[in-house]
């Protein structure tokens, strides 16, 4: 990752600013669909799924995984939509909705490969790591950028990771990401410097080269 990025991230200068909720751009959206416009909602899951989706799957490395903890996401939010009081504004409260059911995702998906694990303890079998090996590549693309850095963040801890991939990749400003987690800014702060520090472990020589300058959306 470039010093760039590692030392304040895309647009660092303008976005520390906590936005007000007065200028919530969904207000009106969210003002119409609780008092029970369903087209309203739509319009919210139009205006947001993609970014949702994005930050799901650099949360869960998986396009279909990714896919349904979105529409699990939206259906939580049409659920529960009475819990939002505009004490923050609308987006900052989906990004949390979507933080959340990607934990509940992870913890499952452990859960899950447990139990598969203890199973083939128990009847013996014997793992083949025939093409996990990664060959050696001698491009450095776009492509091979956006897959490096995908497996080094799913190789961080969700403590780390999430509020990386808020404000690096979605651009949130810490007081956003604080809000979503319900934490600190320090905490925030730290947390994303932690997770520089471990990310630049993982490439290893790949960031040495500049091969990851950056996160590629």
């Amino acid at each position: 990752m470039g010093h760039e990025i590692a030392e304040r991230g895309p647009l660092a200068a303008t976005r520390n600013v906590r936005p007000s909720v007065e200028d919530d751009p969904d207000r009106e959206l969210v003002d119409r669909w609780q008092r029970g416009d369903l087209l309203a909602f739509e319009s919210l899951v139009t205006r947001h799924q993609r970014r949702v989706f994005r930050l799901l799957l650099r949360m869960l490395g998986s396009h279909a995984d990714a896919e349904d903890v979105t529409q699990e996401t939206f259906l939580n939010l049409h659920r529960h939509g009475h819990r939002f009081r505009s004490e923050s504004r609308f987006s900052t409260f989906v990004y949390r909705v979507a933080a959340n059911a990607a934990l509940n995702r992870r913890r499952a998906l452990a859960r899950s490969q447990a139990r598969e694990d203890a199973l083939g303890r128990e009847e013996g079998a014997l793992y083949d790591g025939a093409g996990r090996e990664p060959s050696p590549e001698a491009a450095v693309g776009g492509a091979e950028v956006r897959a490096r850095v995908q497996d080094a963040l799913l190789q961080l801890s969700t403590t780390l990771r999430l509020p990386l991939v808020l404000y690096d990749i979605e651009g949130l400003s810490y007081g956003e990401i604080a809000s979503i987690l319900e934490i600190a800014e320090g905490t925030v702060k730290s947390r994303i410097h932690r997770a520089r520090q471990a990310l630049r472990e993982v490439l290893g020589s790949f960031v040495r080269e500049g091969g990851a300058g950056r996160f590629a959306t």
